[in-house]
């Protein structure tokens, strides 16, 4: 049997569809009596009765989502049933919505759904055609026009063992071709993801900035540096340059009206931090005249924020800053 037999057989099952409606009492009665066929199919092709009822399931809702369309034949059952087989091969098994009181899916059959079959039976095709004509037959034979292996097995004047090393020789070239597949293309992921970090290693040994090492220091697991160091390579400095810095200082300062009023007045000497994202934290005075003048030295010295970080090996480090501040009365 050819495809294009095939495509007829499918034509016919679909034209014969303008249909007779099927009641729920008798759709209840196919059930009953392809449940065994289908079960049988599900474990042949998966070994497993979880899989086996999953297949069950799926091939009941979709054939109950179009009941009303099509006459449901044997083989037609069979085929959808053959369809939920190779949907789980290959990983693209439908969610089908629960939507009525009865938690029985009663919508259309989807756009998705249609999708999904014809590309399940172009794959299957694909599949079938390299295949010997005496094994694709038997295969068409049991799945599309839903033969049993007697039957089968009369019509071809050969042995019901024959058909079913045939059906299970089909089978398992399949798999194995899907099985392939798939590890072909996690191989090719795998070729990729190696190349990409490859090329940044590279990237950061040729020409090292700070995006590559932070991207090399997530993949390796490196931990970060905190060091705070006090003589890095290039010290942390204002954003501007140093006469703008104690411009800035000068413009800012409010004098402390306690700390004029008592003629307080001096260097503070203050210590901070410089973050690698040039914020300043961590603030210290190591000498101060007045603690009133401390306080207003560590606020004014907030607002000089953002500076530039210092650097160690060529990367962004934290480090301490030392400044005084200067109050003079007038």
């Amino acid at each position: 049997m050819d495809e294009n037999q095939v495509k007829g057989i499918d034509e016919q099952v679909a034209g014969s569809a303008a249909c007779v409606e099927t009641t729920e009492q008798e759709f209840e009665q196919i059930v009953e009596r392809m449940r065994p066929r289908l079960l049988k199919m599900g474990r042949e092709f998966f070994n497993s009765d979880t899989e086996a009822e999953e297949i069950v399931q799926e091939t009941w809702l979709r054939v109950w989502n179009i009941r009303n369309k099509v006459t449901l034949t044997d083989a037609y059952i069979l085929r959808v049933a053959r369809n939920c087989c190779v949907s789980m091969w290959r990983g693209q098994r439908a969610q089908v919505e629960l939507t009525d009181e009865s938690n029985m899916a009663v919508s259309e059959i989807t756009p998705q759904e249609e999708v999904e079959e014809r590309e399940n039976s172009e794959w299957l095709q694909s599949r079938l055609r390299n295949l010997p004509q005496a094994e694709r037959e038997v295969w068409q034979l049991f799945y599309d026009e839903g033969l049993t292996v007697e039957e089968i097995a009369e019509k071809r004047t050969t042995t019901v063992a024959t058909v079913r090393k045939t059906i299970s020789n089909v089978r398992r070239r399949l798999r194995t071709d899907l099985r392939r597949h798939f590890i072909d293309l996690r191989k090719f992921l795998i070729i990729v993801i190696v190349a990409f970090a490859t090329g940044i290693a590279v990237a950061a040994i040729i020409r090292p900035n700070n995006r590559m090492r932070n991207i090399m220091e997530r993949v390796l697991h490196i931990p970060e540096d905190t060091t705070i160091y006090e003589v890095p390579d290039v010290v942390a400095t204002y954003h501007r340059d140093i006469d703008a810095l104690f411009r800035h200082i000068a413009s800012e300062m409010h004098y402390p009206e306690g700390a004029m009023a008592d003629s307080i007045e001096g260097r503070v000497i203050v210590r901070f931090v410089v973050e690698k994202d040039g914020r300043l934290t961590h603030f210290e005075v190591l000498k101060t005249p007045d603690d009133r003048l401390s306080a207003e030295a560590i606020r004014v010295m907030r607002l000089t924020e953002p500076w530039v970080p210092a650097q160690k090996n060529g990367r962004p480090v934290r480090s301490h800053f030392c400044i005084p501040v200067i109050f003079r009365l007038k």
